[in-house]
């Protein structure tokens, strides 16, 4: 949940939301997105309130990465071009460079006429991932919400999934729930919720000096990458 949380993201700036789980992260990129609607106050996108906003040019405004991607029986390109249905195959090839995807598809048979199976089951959870961005990017919209996009991949597919993800947030509004402290430390601004409200925003180093709960986020979360690379 979230509640009385105000937050205003400029055009073109990276918001990274951190905090324990359970705090709300993912809950307020579905109010965002409108896949729920507030109970009080509003969401609103270039001054709009979302509800507001038909269903097709709200979700025109947004790529969406999640963690949990879901992709439709049918081939790799079918559920790329899912992002922008009508483009250029050049644009789509494009797309699927920039997220690694080429990668995939190289080394598996049939290609691009591959068959993900329903739900993209025959891929792995990181080839899923890059055929999610490669959509994203495909869509090119204006504002990008990520979602703890890599937590659970291997070493490959985190490098690669990583790169996309730069890709995508080029020049782009975004929003994104993460964990990677490199992803965080690059953001314009980090929100530390925890309960469902704001308990700390700034940039990282005023919040390191405040030396409160996202500076003992941020050296907790140092001690277990240092620990992971030393394993």
């Amino acid at each position: 949940m979230a509640d009385e949380v105000s937050l205003t993201v400029p055009e073109g700036q990276r918001l990274a939301v951190v905090g324990p789980s359970g705090a709300g992260k993912t809950t307020l990129l579905q109010l965002l997105a409108r896949f729920h609607d507030v109970d009080a106050g509003a969401v609103r996108v270039g001054g709009a309130d979302v509800r507001a906003i038909s269903t097709e040019v709200l979700m025109s405004r947004f790529a969406i990465v999640f963690q949990d991607v879901y992709l439709f029986d049918g081939t790799i390109e079918e559920n790329v071009r899912l992002g922008r249905p009508g483009a250029a195959e050049a644009d789509v090839r494009a797309a699927a460079t920039a997220a690694r995807l080429d990668e995939v598809v190289r080394r598996l048979p049939g290609g691009w006429d591959a068959d993900v199976g329903e739900g993209g089951a025959r891929l792995s959870g990181g080839e899923r991932q890059r055929v999610s961005i490669a959509r994203a990017l495909l869509k090119d919209a204006p504002i990008v919400l990520l979602d703890e996009v890599t937590s659970a991949l291997d070493p490959v597919n985190e490098a690669a999934v990583h790169d996309g993800i730069e890709h995508l947030m080029a020049g782009r509004t975004v929003v994104m729930v993460a964990h990677r402290l490199g992803t965080v430390r690059r953001a314009d601004r980090i929100v530390f919720l925890d309960g469902g409200r704001i308990a700390e925003q700034g940039g990282h180093d005023d919040l390191l000096r405040r030396g409160g709960r996202y500076a003992d986020y941020w050296n907790l979360s140092l001690g277990s990458e240092h620990s992971a690379a030393s394993a």
